[in-house]
């Protein structure tokens, strides 16, 4: 067990052997309400099969659609109309989207109640079930309303993992690889040696509950340090400010960790456009990141730039008319830089999208 330290209050991330165990060792359950994936209540459903009360229990569609207030009332209104008090307690049973609207609705409640969450995917088990972070969308701008509100446990059960798609687990691993490339090479390379025995018959929920643990490690200090994102935890962004672009112009056909690599490989791109880093860094990291990318990065080619160019414009990282980018020299040494919109990204973004998303 690990203990996070925050402003708000410490909290408690728990390892269970299965998702069952983790639904039964949540706090309190006689006065637990649930917000739960429906797709994981599905593919879970004999672990749902006792412990959880129907009328406390709300299945909510995890798509970036719910992220909305027009789609988050109906879920506020049937909490309070099922009895949800102040002493009550929110367990969340899902991904990043679940976490987004968990964490957001238990902020606000009563203006703060007690929540729980209990990670489902590969990406919120070893990066966004710490951290406190909640995000919004309103209109076409992604993530722009939220709140900084930890809870109060983390139930981790990495046996789920082995009922992820694919693609599920390369969009985990896509923000485990960026937690090893912006901490230090060696860890990286560890890293990439282990993902070449991964395929999509031999996922390996062992080997991947190793680097679930090992991303927290390098988390971990950064959300302690700069809780509330004004500082230092910025570095966290790598691949971000491109990933959340492409995630969105996309229509979010491209899935999050996966953008988020794409994002990664652009941003090194950019960075020795501007004489940061080596070009053989570049392409070194372009041939090892290959992998866990396509075809995705043949489908970026099919985006409109435009709407590539106007989300980073609605980035909520940017200050005044500069873009903010999370750029590097190497791994272990990355650097936040303002970057000029039309003299450098918007050049640097088409040539990535037409020459270097292939290795031909």
């Amino acid at each position: 067990m690990r203990t996070i330290k925050s402003r708000t209050h410490d909290y408690t991330v728990e390892d269970f052997s299965s998702l069952g165990e983790a639904l039964r060792a949540v706090s309190t359950p006689d006065r637990t309400f649930w917000l739960v994936d429906e797709t994981v209540a599905t593919r879970h459903a004999a672990a749902f099969t006792s412990g959880l009360r129907p009328d406390r229990t709300i299945l909510i569609q995890a798509s970036e659609e719910q992220k909305s207030f027009e789609a988050l009332t109906p879920v506020f209104l049937a909490l309070l109309s099922r009895g949800l008090k102040r002493d009550s307690v929110l367990v969340v049973v899902g991904g990043g989207v679940l976490q987004d609207i968990g964490c957001f609705i238990a902020s606000v409640l009563f203006r703060g109640l007690r929540w729980e969450i209990i990670p489902t995917t590969l990406l919120a088990q070893a990066d966004s079930c710490i951290g406190s972070k909640s995000s919004i969308n309103i209109g076409s701008y992604k993530n722009q309303i939220g709140t900084f509100y930890p809870p109060h446990r983390v139930l981790i059960a990495t046996s789920v993992l082995a009922t992820l798609s694919w693609d599920e687990v390369r969009s985990g691993l896509g923000e485990i690889i960026k937690l090893q490339l912006l901490h230090d090479e060696v860890g990286f390379h560890e890293l990439l040696t282990d993902l070449r025995t991964l395929t999509p018959v031999h996922p390996d929920p062992a080997l991947i509950a190793k680097w679930v643990s090992r991303s927290m490690d390098i988390k971990q200090p950064y959300i302690e340090a700069d809780e509330y994102d004004r500082g230092i935890r910025n570095i966290l962004n790598y691949g971000h400010t491109f990933g959340h672009a492409y995630e969105s112009a996309s229509h979010y056909g491209i899935p999050h960790g996966i953008a988020v690599v794409l994002g990664m490989l652009t941003a090194t791109f950019l960075s020795v456009r501007l004489d940061l880093v080596s070009e053989s860094h570049y392409n070194e990291l372009k041939t090892s990141l290959h992998p866990w990318h396509q075809p995705y990065g043949e489908v970026l080619k099919t985006v409109e730039p435009q709407l590539i160019f106007q989300a980073i414009k609605h980035d909520k990282k940017n200050t005044g008319d500069a873009i903010n980018c999370i750029l590097t020299r190497g791994p272990g040494r990355m650097e936040k830089q303002k970057v000029c919109m039309a003299e450098d990204l918007i050049p640097a973004i088409t040539a990535f999208i037409a020459n270097e998303t292939s290795l031909s």
